[in-house]
């Protein structure tokens, strides 16, 4: 059994999913396409929505990782990963991984370096050497693409706090990190390693368990954003 899996570069939905296959045995292969333009290319694919990631396995398009999780668990059962959930998966899929999105989408216009940091792969099969060059002409055209509304950045850094806390208190209650991982461990742990790409926030994510879940499970995550938030938005 083999899937294919598309994404974009520094998604961390696309590594919860790299997580799953592997965590399942399944052989893959990843196809990262330009960032924004898979909001377009995706239907053109036959694949249901704009989003990223998106699979390919046993004949059948899956997209959205919670719907990976689900059509991996039916066609390879062991080891399992699927939980009795509370809300958490679903907090994570959404609340978790849209707040950190965010502080993302808005660093890519305050940082020159960052975008090429993060491409770490070949993008629609051209080789990153060859993609790294143009860089310079794309990401004005990107960073305004993905530049969220004005003042969400600011209102993600100040739930960050409390997104944190969640996490190590499913950790303490042992929902995550424990000796056999999860679904919810494959969707916090690559939204809290992008948070350690910032260089404003990583000391204070790396001393929390949070953090140290991120990095047991995504132990390289290519990329990193310089300081692009006013201190008076950080609430750490």
């Amino acid at each position: 059994m083999r899937a294919k899996l598309v994404g974009v570069p520094g998604s961390h939905p696309v590594i919860s999913a790299e997580l799953m296959l592997r965590h399942k045995g399944v052989e893959y292969t990843r196809l990262d396409l330009p960032n924004m333009t898979h909001k377009v290319m995706l239907p053109l694919l036959r694949f249901r929505g704009s989003t990223v990631p998106v699979m390919t396995i046993e004949g059948k398009r899956v997209s959205g990782t919670m719907r990976i999780a689900r059509a991996l668990e039916t066609l390879v059962p062991e080891p399992p990963m699927l939980i009795q959930d509370t809300g958490e998966e679903a907090w994570a899929d959404s609340v978790l991984q849209d707040g950190v999105r965010q502080l993302a989408r808005y660093a890519i216009g305050q940082d020159e370096e960052a975008m090429a940091s993060f491409l770490h792969q070949p993008l629609l099969g051209i080789p990153v050497g060859v993609v790294k060059p143009t860089l310079p002409v794309l990401r004005p055209v990107v960073a305004r693409q993905m530049r969220p509304k004005p003042g969400t950045a600011q209102a993600c850094l100040q739930a960050l706090p409390g997104q944190l806390d969640r996490v190590d208190a499913l950790l303490a209650e042992g929902v995550i990190g424990g000796e056999r991982p999860n679904v919810v461990d494959f969707q916090v742990a690559p939204s809290v390693r992008l948070m350690l790409t910032f260089d404003q926030l990583r000391e204070h994510i790396d001393a929390r368990p949070a953090g140290q879940h991120a990095r047991r499970y995504v132990p390289d995550y290519p990329g990193r954003f310089r300081a692009v938030f006013p201190d008076a938005w950080l609430p750490l």
